[in-house]
C-alpha cells in the first residue's frame, strides 16, 4: 500500500493489486466485442384438419414468428425463445379444445430437447420449424351451475351446447351471457365465483361446473349528476326514466344515457351505479343510487361552408349558435347564406338569413318548442322572390326513432315569375309532419332508414290563390354491403303532391321543381319538369324523384357512381307512365370528422333542348 502527500493538503491514494485487477477487468468488458446475434428462419406448418383460425392464433402468439426480425443476442436466447413458444402454443391449442395438443419444434432438423448452444453456435443461420400436433378435439360434456336454488330452479343455466367444441372462448362467453342475464333480472353485482373443468379422456369431453354469486337484487334509487357546470341538474333529472322502487335494469339505464346524449349539450355521458363498501351488506330490494358522469360541450359554436355548382355558381354560408342558452338545453342557431356568386351579377345573387330556436322538455318531457324566422331574397330561373317567414311549432318525441310535429307559420312574399308578372302573397300554413329515423350516423349513414311525411294546408290571406295543400314524402335507405362502411348502397325516393288549386294559381315558390345537386344531378337547378315557350321552368303540382348510389370507401377516400331520375307533372298526382329525366355520374369523397367533402360530375342521359351537357358539384355532406 502506498501513501502520497502533496503540499499542505493531504491526498491519500490507496492503490492495491486487487483494485488494479478489478479496473482492468471492467475495462476489458467495455472494449470486448459484442457477441453476434443468432439469426434464424421460422416456419409454422399447416395441418389440413385444423381450423384456419387456430393456425392464425398460433402464428400471432409465437414469439419466434413475431420477433423474427429481431433475433436474440445469442444461441442461448434462441433456445429460450423456442422453449417459451413450445409452452405458449400448447396453451393456445388447449384454448381451442385440443387438450392433448403439443407443439414439436426442430432447429436445423434436430428436436428442441436435443439441441445445445454449441450446436447452434456452429451455424450461420438456424432453420426453426413449428409443427402443431393438435390431437383430438374435445367437446362440451356435462354442464352444471351452482348458485341460489330459486334462480337455478327458475331456469338459470350456462348457455353451453353439449357436443359443441370445448373452446375457452365459448365457456367465457357463456359465463358473460349468464351475468348479463342476471343483470337483466336486477342483479348488478353478480359475479362468477369459480369454474371446475374436468377432462373425460375416454369420451374426449370437457365437463364444466361453474359457481355464480348473483349478489342482491336491488332497485334504482336517486340520480346523482357529476361534471355539469352550465346544464342544470334538475333539467337532466327530468329525463330520468325510472321511478323509485324500479328493479335494476341495464336497458332502462342505457335508454336514459342515450336520451341524455341526444340533447346535444354533452360530449360524453357515462352511467354507473353506486358501489357499496365491501364491509357493507346490501339487502335484496335496497335502492342504489345511479351516478351520471358528464362532460359538457362548448356552449357556443360557429362554422362556415361553401359549395360550387357549374350551373349556379358559388355559395357561401356561415352560422353561429348556442347549445345551452338558458341552462336547460335550449338551442339557438343563426345562419346566413349568399349564393349564385360568380355566375351572376350582384343584383341576381341569393341572400338568406335565418334563425332557429329549440326548447326541449317544453311542458312535458318529450315535447319540444320550435321557433324559426327567415329573410330571403332568391333568383332561381323560375322566379324572383323576396320573403319574410315566421314559424312556431311543437315536436313530440314518440320514441328514439319516431317524432311527430305540428305548428303554424306565416309568410309574406313578393314574387316575380319568369313572365315578369309580379304578385304579393300572404300565406298562413299549418304544417304537420311525421319523422322516422333509424340510421346509425347523421352525417354519413351506413345502415337504416330515414322517412319524413309532411302535409301543409295553406290559407292565402293575400293574393289570387285559394286554399291548397302541399304534401311531400322523402324516404332514404342505407344498406352496408361491406363492414366498416367499405361499401354502402344508398337509395332515395321523393313523392310530392299539391291539391286544391290549379298550377298557375299556386304561388311559384310553393310549386314543385326538380333538377340540381339535391335532386336529379346533371340538370340545371329546377330544369327538370314542365317548361314554357322560352324553355324556362314553370313548376308543377306533383313530383317523383329517385336516386341510387354505390359508395365505395377506402380509408379517407371514396368513389361513388350514381344514377338519379325524376320529373315534375302538372297533374295533382304523379304520373308513373310518363318519361323521366335521368342523370348519371361519378363522385369523389374525402371523409373528415365533420362529414364527407363531395365532388360529383354528372351528365344528363336524355338531354333535351336547352339542357347543359354536364354539371359539376362541390359541397360538404353526402348528396342524401
Amino acid at each position: 500500500m502506498l501513501f502520497l502527500r502533496t503540499g499542505g493538503a493531504r491526498f491519500d491514494w490507496i492503490v492495491t493489486l486487487r483494485g488494479i485487477a478489478l479496473a482492468a477487468a471492467l475495462w476489458g468488458l467495455s472494449v470486448a466485442p459484442a457477441q453476434a446475434d443468432a439469426p434464424y428462419t421460422v416456419e409454422l406448418q399447416k395441418i389440413p384438419e385444423m381450423d384456419p383460425e387456430v393456425f392464425d392464433t398460433l402464428e400471432a402468439s409465437s414469439n419466434l414468428i413475431q420477433l423474427r426480425d429481431k433475433p436474440p443476442a445469442s444461441p442461448a436466447g434462441l433456445l429460450r425463445r423456442a422453449r417459451s413458444d413450445r409452452d405458449r402454443l400448447a396453451e393456445v391449442l388447449k384454448s381451442y379444445g385440443y387438450f392433448e395438443g403439443t407443439i414439436a419444434i426442430t432447429l436445423n432438423d434436430r428436436p428442441l430437447r436435443d439441441v445445445e448452444t454449441d450446436f447452434l453456435r456452429e451455424k450461420e443461420s438456424v432453420a426453426v420449424v413449428l409443427l402443431p400436433a393438435p390431437g383430438p378435439l374435445y367437446k362440451i360434456g356435462k354442464t352444471s351451475l351452482i348458485g341460489p336454488p330459486p334462480l337455478i330452479d327458475g331456469g338459470l343455466a350456462l348457455a353451453l351446447e353439449t357436443g359443441a367444441p370445448a373452446t375457452g372462448s365459448s365457456i367465457l362467453q357463456a359465463e358473460s351471457e349468464l351475468l348479463d342475464q342476471l343483470r337483466l333480472l336486477g342483479y348488478p353485482y353478480a359475479e362468477m365465483k369459480g369454474r371446475d373443468l374436468r377432462l373425460d379422456a375416454g369420451a374426449k369431453a370437457l365437463d364444466v361446473e361453474a359457481t355464480v354469486d348473483p349478489g342482491p337484487q336491488v332497485t334504482l334509487g336517486d340520480l346523482e349528476v357529476n361534471g355539469n357546470e352550465f346544464v342544470e341538474s334538475d333539467f337532466i333529472a327530468l329525463h330520468k326514466s325510472w321511478q323509485p322502487g324500479t328493479v335494476y335494469d341495464p336497458k332502462i339505464l342505457e335508454s336514459f344515457r342515450k336520451e341524455i346524449s341526444s340533447l346535444g349539450v354533452f360530449s360524453s355521458a357515462k352511467l354507473r351505479i353506486e358501489q357499496k363498501p365491501e364491509d357493507e351488506i346490501i339487502k335484496d330490494g335496497e335502492p342504489v343510487d345511479v351516478l351520471l358522469d358528464v362532460e359538457e360541450r362548448k356552449r357556443r359554436f360557429f362554422g362556415f361552408g361553401t359549395d360550387y355548382i357549374t350551373t349556379q355558381g358559388l355559395g357561401v354560408n356561415a352560422f353561429w349558435g348556442h347549445r345551452n342558452l338558458f341552462g336547460r338545453g335550449e338551442r339557438l342557431k343563426v345562419s346566413a347564406r349568399v349564393g349564385r356568386l360568380i355566375e351572376n351579377d350582384l343584383d341576381r345573387i341569393d341572400t338568406i338569413l335565418s334563425l332557429q330556436f329549440n326548447k326541449p322538455h317544453f311542458l312535458t318531457k318529450d315535447l319540444s318548442l320550435v321557433f324559426d324566422a327567415g329573410l330571403t331574397e332568391e333568383h332561381p330561373d323560375a322566379f324572383d322572390r323576396k320573403a319574410v317567414t315566421l314559424g312556431l311549432g311543437l315536436e313530440h318525441r314518440i320514441s328514439r326513432t319516431l317524432a311527430l310535429g305540428a305548428g303554424v307559420n306565416t309568410e309574406y312574399a313578393e314574387i316575380v315569375d319568369n313572365n315578369g308578372d309580379r304578385e304579393e302573397f300572404f300565406l298562413f300554413g299549418i304544417p304537420v309532419y311525421l319523422r322516422h329515423d333509424t340510421t346509425d350516423d347523421s352525417l354519413d349513414p351506413h345502415r337504416g332508414l330515414r322517412n319524413e311525411i309532411k302535409v301543409t294546408p295553406y290559407f292565402p290571406l293575400l293574393g289570387d290563390s285559394d286554399l291548397f295543400t302541399r304534401a311531400k314524402w322523402v324516404s332514404r335507405g342505407y344498406y352496408e354491403v361491406m363492414e366498416d362502411g367499405g361499401l354502402v348502397l344508398a337509395g332515395r325516393l321523393v313523392l310530392g303532391s299539391i291539391f286544391g288549386e290549379e298550377t298557375m294559381n299556386i304561388p311559384s315558390d310553393k310549386r314543385f321543381f326538380s333538377g340540381g345537386g339535391g335532386s336529379v344531378r346533371g340538370y340545371e337547378f329546377q330544369r327538370v319538369g314542365p317548361r314554357d315557350a322560352n324553355l324556362d321552368p314553370t313548376g308543377g303540382r306533383s313530383l317523383v324523384e329517385v336516386g341510387l348510389e354505390l359508395r365505395f370507401r377506402y380509408k379517407n377516400f371514396g368513389i361513388v357512381p350514381f344514377l338519379d331520375g325524376g320529373n315534375v307533372f302538372d297533374s295533382t298526382l304523379p304520373r308513373f307512365d310518363h318519361d323521366y329525366q335521368w342523370g348519371a355520374g361519378l363522385g369523389i369523397r374525402y371523409y373528415t370528422d365533420f362529414g364527407p367533402i363531395r365532388a360529383d360530375f354528372a351528365v344528363p342521359l336524355n338531354r333535351r333542348e336547352g339542357d347543359d351537357h354536364f354539371a359539376f358539384y362541390i359541397s360538404i355532406g353526402q348528396s342524401f
